[in-house]
């Protein structure tokens, strides 16, 4: 590794111009294989972000194939997901090599997750939109191997617009090809998939992102990572089972129980079915029918319901029947009366003749 001073040096002053195409605007970050800055076109003011490689790795055959390399997978590769390259080349002022991308004005999704897990909704589109950049990757033969919260970036907090960045070490698939790094480990420790551990017979596929992306769609949603570090041996161990999701949103458990399988056999078959996949919705409670039945207010009113209510040729039947009810009963009445006034009107029975007298 360089010195501060070596580096300091090494940096590109603003306004530095490469290639008479673009001007450095000021530095944005480092990383391992060099510094990247905001800057512009030089003709249209289009902003750009421009990755610069070390001086130190300027004669490193292996670091500047890894540099070709990325600017290579990112050239293919046309999703809105994914940044855009634009040019790879070396500027003959300053005898640097770099890389010009799209500027994504953006925190990592790793800083956003500081505070706190993403609601299940939020994750929602999160996962579509990581999954179908990945996927149009995957179908240009390019596999990123080092998805992580920190090169997943999020313009304006906006999930929507996510961005995937960092394919230095995107692996080819076509036949033959490897990384520059050898065709084993890649990424960083805690989301690397079984097989790029060695585990599996080691061979790194497509599905090894879905590993990878399967880890950072769990961190989402409980806000921290899932502890897959440690020593080698708990790496590799931690590798061979799929991990605690107990603390894992039930209606997203499923897919992430089958991203996270350690056999890549036993994941969904491609990124495009996880961009797919859909919760079942839950089933909704089965409420008893009370059509029949008065509400409680018109129950303890004696109201009826407007589907009750009787119309006005039914209340005439009614009003009918009920006349005719009390007709009837009135009639009836009658009937009793006279049975009754004749009973107690008739006269006696006439009293016998007396006795005739005696001889």
């Amino acid at each position: 590794m360089p010195d501060m001073y070596s580096a300091e040096r090494s940096r590109l002053a603003p306004g530095t111009r490469l290639n008479g195409i673009f001007e450095i605007d000021q530095r944005i970050a480092s990383g391992g294989m060099g510094e990247i800055y905001r800057g512009h076109a030089i003709e249209t003011g289009d902003p750009v972000a421009i990755k610069v490689m070390r001086t130190d790795l300027a004669d490193n055959a292996m670091a500047l194939a890894l540099f070709r390399k990325e600017a290579s997978a990112l050239h293919y590769i046309h999703h809105e997901a994914i940044v855009r390259y634009y040019i790879f080349s070396n500027d003959p002022g300053t005898g640097r090599h770099y890389l010009a991308m799209e500027f994504v004005d953006g925190q990592p999704l790793s800083e956003l997750l500081r505070r706190g897990p993403l609601s299940f909704e939020a994750l929602r589109v999160l996962q579509e939109r990581l999954a179908a950049g990945l996927s149009a990757a995957h179908q240009h033969g390019i596999i990123h191997r080092d998805l992580s919260p920190d090169n997943v970036l999020i313009p304006a907090g906006d999930l929507a617009r996510a961005k995937i960045i960092d394919f230095g070490i995107a692996r080819s698939t076509r036949l033959g090809d490897s990384t520059i790094i050898g065709s084993g480990f890649a990424g960083k420790f805690n989301y690397v998939s079984p097989e790029q551990l060695g585990l599996f017979g080691g061979d790194v596929t497509a599905k090894s992102d879905i590993y990878s992306l399967g880890l950072v769609l769990a961190e989402c949603l409980t806000g921290r990572p899932i502890n897959m570090g440690g020593t080698q041996f708990e790496v590799l161990e931690k590798r061979r089972d799929v991990p605690d999701l107990s603390a894992i949103d039930q209606r997203f458990r499923p897919l992430l129980e089958k991203m996270l399988q350690p056999n890549p056999a036993d994941r969904p078959d491609s990124m495009a079915a996880v961009a797919a996949w859909r919760p079942r919705p839950e089933p909704s409670p089965r409420r008893p029918d009370r059509s029949s039945a008065p509400t409680p207010i018109a129950a303890a009113t004696g109201n009826r319901s407007p589907a009750t209510r009787p119309t006005a040729s039914t209340k005439s039947k009614r009003m009918l029947g009920r006349g005719l009810t009390t007709v009837a009963l009135l009639a009836g009445v009658g009937i009793v009366g006279l049975y009754v006034a004749r009973v107690w009107v008739l006269p006696a029975p006439p009293a016998p003749p007396p006795p005739p007298p005696p001889i």
